[in-house]
């Protein structure tokens, strides 16, 4: 063998090795991947336990399992509904007309589970919304600071700005913090959920006195194992009980007897102003509103309800919570220090109040070529590196509005909806289809009567506090409309 021919033989040896090793990591990486994917988190959590009531008195939680509870605050009301109906050690649970409300709207093809605080849940140990990440896209045309457009559309790339551009251009959003609370932190969890920092000026004598414990052996610690599941069964039992974690993992299951939780009003919800004409559709004989119809702007109305983060609607309640412990908490993390135990005053915000985000756009920049790396979202105007130029963007409607699909035309979608009394949303296609929705009820034609009314900001919050409450939010929502109405002629 001459020495041009050991060479190249040399040279394949090193290259066949070079790809050997390649495809070993590949494979090592693919399957540590999935066997990530399939292994359940488990996370340790220690329990004060009274062995004399078989009781929970308090759990001992540090940020992993803090951040969980505050992520229960930042879920939308469509996805409380969705998770609140999966199978479980409880079994599914309802809440008012939410559940049927988001599932005809899960039917219609619109994403109301857009979590707006995703950039703090990225790093929990157990995260119960398995949703996908939400898509974020801008103008196609998007080239920095000096570029008009200001559009964004969140899981949707078939709108078009107002200069006729597709937003399809695909952005990263960037994490804004690692979960909620500081690592360094430790809180004392009641079994209604009430949290209590654990520090110098909340000593184990205030915690014995407040729990009223006056003998040390009738109390023992207990550790338990949360999974997924338990989280899930956790937020359920938190909207109907009032000592969750001994329900929970002492074994004494709540009794759910009705769907409403809430029994207080909610204002400062809805604003803006409203004033949307629908008509009605009357049961003379009970007064009961069978169904509402109306146009885009309606079915949008309603459809937002399941937008609303439910850490911002417990702060609108006037009132306490009838029969649960999840306003509890919520009241409990909005006493606690922002400056103490969060990581940032961001992050409290977000666990507290109505989405009411400020997205900003801006290209990343690879300094050692000096050229741009691609376009990124963030919901704080923070600047991270200096010299950075951002855009504030304005969100595009992304639901019972069309889409635009080409410019000057628009998806079929229909122009009028049908909303039932437990909010079920559908689309009227046809003067067939309310002939169909007629013979669903089973009524008398001559038991029928049709109104036209005005939906404005209190009738909006009529609606919204019933679907929180009750299974006939219509009825309830606008019983005082029923007596002013006319009938239309």
């Amino acid at each position: 063998m001459n020495t041009a021919t050991q060479k190249e033989y040399c040279n394949t040896i090193m290259v066949l090795s070079f790809v050997y090793r390649l495809i070993s990591r590949l494979i090592a990486t693919v399957m540590a991947f999935f066997q990530f994917q399939t292994e359940e988190q488990v996370l340790s959590l220690k329990l004060l336990v009274n062995t004399e009531t078989n009781k929970v008195l308090f759990a001992e939680a540090g940020k992993d399992f803090m951040d969980i509870l505050c992520s229960f605050l930042t879920f939308p009301l469509g996805t409380i509904a969705r998770l609140v109906q999966e199978d479980s050690e409880m079994g599914p649970i309802t809440i008012g007309c939410l559940s049927s409300l988001n599932r005809s709207v899960e039917k219609l093809g619109f994403n109301t589970n857009y979590n707006s605080s995703e950039d703090y849940c990225g790093t929990l140990k157990i995260n119960i919304d398995d949703t996908h990440l939400t898509k974020y896209y801008v103008c196609t045309e998007f080239h920095g600071i000096s570029y008009p457009c200001s559009c964004l559309s969140i899981g949707n790339k078939t709108h078009y700005c107002s200069f006729w551009h597709p937003l399809s251009r695909s952005v990263s959003l960037l994490p804004s913090g690692i979960g909620f609370v500081k690592a360094t932190t430790s809180f004392v969890i009641s079994d209604d959920l009430i949290v209590s920092p654990h520090s110098m000026n909340h000593t184990i004598f205030d915690i014995t006195k407040k729990f009223r414990v006056k003998n040390a052996s009738s109390v023992k610690e207990v550790t338990v194992n949360l999974t997924k599941e338990k989280v899930l069964d956790l937020l359920k039992c938190s909207f109907f009980s009032k000592t969750p974690l001994t329900d929970l993992f002492i074994g004494m299951e709540p009794i759910i007897e009705r769907s409403r939780i809430f029994s207080c009003d909610v204002k400062n919800i809805i604003s803006g102003d409203i004033h949307i004409t629908v008509k009605i559709v009357v049961r003379k004989s009970d007064n009961i509103i069978l169904y509402a119809q109306g146009k885009q702007d309606f079915a949008d109305l309603i459809i937002r309800f399941l937008t609303f983060p439910l850490g911002g609607v417990l702060r609108k309640l006037e009132g306490n919570n009838s029969s649960g412990s999840i306003e509890g908490l919520c009241k409990s993390v909005a006493d606690l220090n922002e400056d103490e135990y969060f990581i940032n005053n961001e992050a409290k915000n977000r666990l507290l109040h109505l989405s009411s985000l400020h997205y900003y756009c801006h290209f990343g920049w690879d300094t050692s070529y000096r050229r741009k790396t691609g376009v990124f979202l963030q919901k704080t105007k923070e600047v991270l590196n200096e010299g950075r130029n951002l855009n504030k963007l304005n969100l595009v409607n992304t639901f019972a509005n069309p889409p635009v699909v080409s410019p000057g035309s628009y998806a079929e979608i229909p122009e009028m909806y049908i909303v039932t009394d437990d909010l079920v949303i559908e689309p009227l296609l046809s003067p067939v289809s309310s002939v169909y929705q007629l013979n669903r009820f089973k009524t008398s034609l001559d038991d029928l009567e049709e109104k036209v009314v005005t939906i404005g900001i209190k009738e909006s919050l009529g609606i919204f506090r019933e679907a929180l409450n009750s299974t006939s939010a219509l009825t309830n929502g606008l019983r005082h409309l029923l007596t002013q109405a006319k009938k239309e002629k």
